[in-house]
């Protein structure tokens, strides 16, 4: 690397291929160890003739859970990964569900079980479902909201929780081409989404359109302090105050 260069890329060797497409077109992901060097070709569409491609790849913060979905046939499939295992599992209950987006939780997820996972979806829902890695399966799905008067993909979310009392209290931001959502309440994520269904949702609307819409969270010590939403409009970005409520600043 030259003197005073912040950054260097290099070339990532890999074999992996199905006929003369790009890997992840094809079906596969590669699972690289940057500790040891090497690569592992992961097939998420073993068998499957023609163009299988990756949809979405989601990775944890600690990198022991991976949700990918990938279309086969015109069908979307949904694949969770563990960092140890040598193959993926299918999903079978998201069948059909084109997943956009997905919030980990992050502070109580652990390298056995994912606990709370929020997915979002291109027809504008969201699902609560939670894999344990010893079950190679999930626990349960169940929705949660669907967007009924801009019926748009969920294209970014993210999750935060804190203690209150005995209880939990969630707060949860999603994002789509032209509004960013929020939730907020105590108990289980069920309770809280279930009192959206007869009270107004909270949304911020920007003008423009973009297909990649997205929302990210600052972390300092484990902790969301700051939001970046990336619309059509430009960078929306505010400070998060989960002691009270949240409190955007433009």
């Amino acid at each position: 690397m030259d003197e005073g260069q912040l950054f260097n890329v290099d070339p990532l060797e890999s074999r992996a291929a199905r006929g003369n497409g790009v890997v992840t077109s094809k079906g596969w992901i590669i699972r690289h160890d940057f500790a040891l060097g090497d690569s592992q070709n992961l097939d998420f569409a073993p068998g499957c003739p023609g163009e299988q491609p990756v949809h979405r790849v989601f990775v944890d913060p600690g990198g022991s859970h991976c949700i990918a979905t990938v279309v086969i046939s015109g069908v979307a499939e949904t694949f969770y990964m563990h960092a140890k295992w040598a193959r993926p599992k299918s999903l079978p209950r998201l069948k059909g569900l084109l997943v956009n987006a997905v919030a980990w939780n992050r502070q109580l997820i652990t390298e056995a079980s994912t606990k709370e996972v929020i997915l979002g979806t291109q027809n504008g829902q969201l699902f609560e479902m939670a894999v344990d890695e010893a079950e190679k399966r999930e626990k349960y799905v169940k929705q949660l909201f669907e967007l009924t008067d801009l019926r748009e993909p969920i294209t970014g979310l993210q999750m935060e929780t804190a203690s209150v009392g005995n209880s939990t209290r969630f707060y949860v931001m999603a994002v789509a081409a032209t509004r960013l959502y929020s939730f907020t309440g105590i108990g289980s994520l069920e309770i809280v989404f279930a009192r959206y269904a007869e009270r107004r949702i909270h949304f911020m609307e920007l003008p423009g359109e973009i297909p990649n819409s997205e929302l990210h969270y600052y972390i300092v010590q484990r902790r969301a302090k700051h939001f970046g939403w990336l619309s059509g409009a430009g960078i929306y970005y505010g400070d998060l105050n989960f002691g009270v409520q949240h409190r955007p600043t433009c």
